[in-house]
């Protein structure tokens, strides 16, 4: 039997509240009240989603499939920006509808969109819509760059840095989250030993904590074990940041928000990234992991250890990085040129150290 679908959501920037008319439970009995007495009807319901995008919105998807079954008569909603504010998404969505035969019905914005002049006030709703998204997403990103400059606070994120985890703490008077050492600040600071060892790898940490089942973001691939540590390595995060770190960094150009005097050897740095791109660093108010030292030591060997992008792994040759160029010193790679039939082929060696730098 088909129905009238209910469409109801709430952003998490929306407020909670019996006297607000975005709530769901609002929504819901404003939409019950448009329909005809016995009139069958479903909810679809996407509380805590955004607006910005249609494919994060599971109960949206279920309508739309809905629709397309020929489960659906028509679409109630109580505001057009509760269906999309992105307007292309609208007009994608609402030729789709079209041609499943179903409507869309706003009960806040109850203009006749089968004439032109219906269409074009509808339109012009959806264009301030998406220019409020637009306008909360900028105003979202400069608090998140005046939290970050102005205090030391963990500003979030998906991924908390490895060997921390996060509590809520008053500092200087305002609340907000900090880094505190987990059960894994150990394998954190294992890692920096192994590392700052002559003679050593990134291969040599995977190994290490494979052998004593320390957990590594991506177990069993061993490639993107080795890029992880890496950026894991030149986070700045874990230093206990004095003067020297100072110096390191602004002679990397950095942007450095405090003053060299708070460099005192106990905190840790964030590296923040503006929207322009430009990035900076600030004191945070979490204490590093990883004495000075060690971790400036450990930069100089990555920027030492720069090689040349391989374009083959030693699966060819065993040879693969102990041939070296005498005259530019990069090691050789090796390439394969199979003949017309593929049924044979010849290895060579490729100086590309030689055309870097040339």
């Amino acid at each position: 039997m088909k129905k009238t679908a209910l469409y109801v959501r709430r952003s998490k920037s929306d407020k909670d509240g019996d006297n607000n008319s975005l709530s769901i439970e609002s929504q819901i009995s404003e939409c019950i009240k448009s329909l005809a007495e016995g009139e069958n009807y479903r909810i679809y319901c996407d509380d805590g989603k955004s607006a910005k995008t249609i494919t994060k919105r599971p109960q949206f998807q279920q309508m739309m499939s809905d629709a397309e079954k020929g489960l659906i008569t028509r679409i109630v909603v109580k505001k057009y920006d509760r269906f999309c504010r992105n307007m292309r998404d609208y007009l994608n969505v609402t030729n789709t509808l079209d041609s499943y035969g179903v409507g869309v019905i706003s009960l806040t914005e109850p203009f006749n969109t089968s004439t032109k002049e219906g269409r074009m006030m509808r339109n012009t709703l959806l264009n301030f819509a998406e220019f409020e998204r637009e306008t909360i997403a900028a105003r979202v990103a400069d608090a998140y760059v005046t939290r970050s400059v102005e205090t030391g606070f963990f500003q979030g994120g998906g991924v908390v840095c490895l060997g921390y985890k996060t509590e809520r703490r008053m500092v200087n008077g305002k609340n907000g989250s900090v880094l505190v050492p987990s059960v894994q600040a150990d394998v954190l600071r294992t890692m920096f030993e192994i590392y700052v060892k002559p003679n050593t790898s990134l291969l040599d940490i995977v190994t290490h904590c494979r052998d004593n089942n320390l957990n590594l973001a991506s177990p069993g691939r061993t490639n993107k074990d080795r890029n992880q540590l890496s950026l894991i390595l030149k986070n700045p995060v874990y230093v206990r940041a004095d003067k020297s770190v100072y110096q390191y960094l602004t002679s990397k150009g950095f942007e450095i928000i405090d003053d060299i005097e708070e460099f005192n050897g106990i905190h840790g740095l964030f590296r923040h990234k503006r929207a322009n791109g430009s990035e900076y660093i600030k004191i945070g108010y979490h204490e590093g992991l990883i004495d000075s030292e060690t971790w400036l030591a450990v930069q100089d060997k990555k920027s030492s250890n720069k090689k040349v992008r391989k374009g083959n792994t030693g699966k060819n040759t065993w040879l693969t990085g102990l041939v070296k160029c005498g005259i530019c010193g990069y090691s050789l790679v090796i390439n394969k040129s199979w003949n017309a039939k593929k049924t044979d082929y010849k290895r060579y060696w490729i100086d590309k150290g030689a055309a870097m730098i040339s």
